[in-house]
């Protein structure tokens, strides 16, 4: 067993495509399904169950996942902290984020800028694997840090969090509905509509189903799409209607907005990673220049991080769940546990 094997076992098991792992890794597909093949026959187990159309983990490889893992990472951080005694960072800085994260908080996009220019020995590698399976990543590992669509009691334990930005979901409808200029029932929407749905895994899905459960509503879901953008085109298409952030719906021509009257109904961009830092020198360096670069955005912040932005003299209802909302500067400089 040797670093290099581990690297592509570790691909496999993330990407779920010798295809994808080649590709990540640099390798041709032959090269690589040929070191998995010498690393299941030199310990006579199976680590994968593999058929025409699937990739799946076998139980040898659910119990070595963890363990390549924890390897790569101390080699990694081996290295990174040999070449921080220079002076220089190395390394692989793995980010999870979701397809909104740029919009909704763009600090992060000019963080990552002004950092490849920085530490052009730095390798980024960037995922969107959806919210809930990014949050696991990172706590088990497989990445550094991760902007996900999830607020803090909906994280697993163990991890650092910090909202970054969060904005209103609203009812996307096609234009013309007949429920359009009307505030949004839920209720009735649903009895009359199929929805157009984000993945399962992604927090945008995780905040809708948590809106519905508040109204006590069941719905029926037509489309299960990879984008908030795709949502919306299909809702504009005559699919059925959606609930999104407004920030999507605001993009599109052919959809009319329905206002929700649950305050609750929000999608936030929360930066996650393990406590109480990450243990990548390249990570640390690159929240330290988020840090520098993240400003309050005429957004005022609650207690467990949210913000809501607002028009500056507009007239403010109530906070969610109770909490008392803050200033964005006192709570961009604050991350929890």
């Amino acid at each position: 067993m040797d670093v290099r094997q581990l690297e592509y076992f570790v691909a496999v098991a993330e990407e779920l495509s010798f295809t994808r792992a080649a590709a990540r890794c640099h390798v041709v597909q032959s090269a690589l399904s040929y070191q998995i093949a010498r690393l299941e026959r030199e310990h006579r187990v199976t680590l994968f169950e593999r058929t025409s159309r699937s990739v799946r983990l076998a139980a040898a490889g659910e119990l070595l996942l963890p363990r390549a893992r924890a390897v790569l990472a101390e080699l990694d951080g081996a290295r990174a902290e040999l070449a921080e005694l220079s002076g220089v960072i190395t390394g692989r800085l793995s980010i999870g984020m979701i397809g909104s994260t740029g919009q909704a908080a763009p600090a992060v996009e000019r963080a990552l800028a002004a950092f490849h220019r920085r530490h052009r020995g730095v390798e980024i590698a960037i995922r969107d694997a959806g919210s809930r399976h990014m949050a696991e990543q990172v706590r088990a590992g497989g990445l550094d840090l991760a902007f996900v669509g999830l607020f803090a009691d909906q994280l697993p334990d163990g991890l650092a969090h910090r909202v970054l930005a969060d904005e209103a979901l609203v009812v996307a409808v096609p234009r013309g509905h007949p429920s359009a200029g009307a505030p949004a029932d839920l209720a009735a929407l649903a009895a009359a509509s199929a929805f157009v749905e984000m993945r399962a895994e992604s927090g945008l899905r995780t905040q809708v189903d948590a809106a519905f459960a508040r109204a006590g509503v069941t719905r029926r879901i037509a489309f299960e799409l990879a984008t908030s953008d795709a949502v919306v085109r299909f809702v504009a298409l005559g699919f059925g209607v959606a609930v999104v952030p407004r920030s999507a719906a605001a993009r599109a021509d052919d959809v009319d907005v329905l206002e929700l009257a649950d305050l609750a109904a929000r999608h936030p961009i929360t930066l996650v990673h393990r406590h109480p830092e990450p243990s990548a020198p390249s990570a640390r360096a690159f929240l330290a220049l988020l840090g520098t670069l993240a400003e309050p955005r005429h957004a005022r912040q609650l207690d467990d991080g949210a913000t809501d932005e607002v028009e500056a003299a507009a007239p403010r209802p109530p906070a969610p769940h109770g909490l008392e909302r803050r200033s964005g500067a006192e709570c961009l400089a604050e991350e929890h546990p």
